[in-house]
């Protein structure tokens, strides 16, 4: 009885230990390699010294030219307006090169963003909700016009801060339908975010013809090329919008 009583409390210790080990949370998810340096590109100051980059693959995360604001935004997957920086902290641009020991899908790529910002920016953040004036993106009557979806943009995409202006036109390259309403949000004449409502899934390669030149030349509305040429409105409405709140972050020392 005493070596099957010994036994039994062996395996009892053997199992709270195992019980203690899986009630642990799991060590966050780390970049194999990343690299932090202070932008090249804002250094010049010419042309397109503004504008961020971001590319990402299921073992790689590059960001050119990016903000603080930038980064959070990409890590929590929210738009500009759901972010709030004191301007003392977001004054630099930076390049960030980080590697994912394997292949891994975006979701865990922006947790290990996540864990690079609180590490090397020592970045502390906390979450609010507000109501706010937006103009909701969705599919006007009759359809929406867009172009076909783009195929295997999941695994391999880049997003630039704003669109490009060719011959007059604003081109989206490779964007998604939320990823345009944030660059809409940036434009000239718009007063408030747009969010999409449209709930249209997949990339795309979006040009609105003559909307830069018709904008500066004649005040054309965006809203009006928006829907005449892509079949989405744009509708002013009020809604409870996540906020995350920067409280805290350093300038990183440069690897």
């Amino acid at each position: 009885m005493k070596a099957h009583g010994k036994l039994f409390f062996a395996i009892l210790l053997l199992a709270i230990g195992f019980m203690r080990a899986q009630s642990r949370d799991p060590a966050p998810p780390v970049f194999d390699v990343a690299s932090v340096k202070l932008s090249a590109l804002a250094k010049t100051g010419g042309e397109g010294s503004g504008r961020s980059r971001i590319e990402h693959s299921p073992i790689s995360l590059t960001m050119r030219n990016v903000s603080l604001t930038d980064c959070v935004m990409w890590a929590y997957r929210l738009d500009s307006y759901q972010v709030s920086v004191p301007s003392s902290l977001d004054t630099n641009s930076y390049d960030i090169l980080a590697k994912a020991a394997d292949p891994v899908p975006v979701t865990q790529l922006r947790l290990m963003l996540r864990q690079l910002l609180a590490e090397r920016f020592k970045l502390s953040v906390h979450r609010d909700t507000k109501t706010l004036p937006v103009y909701a993106l969705r599919v006007a009557k009759g359809g929406s016009k867009l172009p076909p979806a783009i195929a295997g943009a999941d695994d391999h995409h880049v997003v630039e801060q704003l669109p490009r202006v060719e011959d007059g036109s604003f081109v989206f390259s490779e964007t998604s339908l939320a990823e345009f309403a944030a660059k809409l949000s940036l434009l000239r004449g718009m007063d408030r975010p747009v969010m999409d409502q449209t709930g249209i899934t997949g990339y795309f390669d979006i040009t609105l013809k003559g909307a830069a030149r018709a904008i500066l030349e004649n005040g054309t509305s965006l809203f009006t090329l928006v829907q005449e040429q892509l079949g989405l409105k744009l509708i002013p409405t009020k809604t409870a919008v996540e906020i995350l709140i920067v409280d805290h972050a350093e300038r990183p020392t440069e690897n």
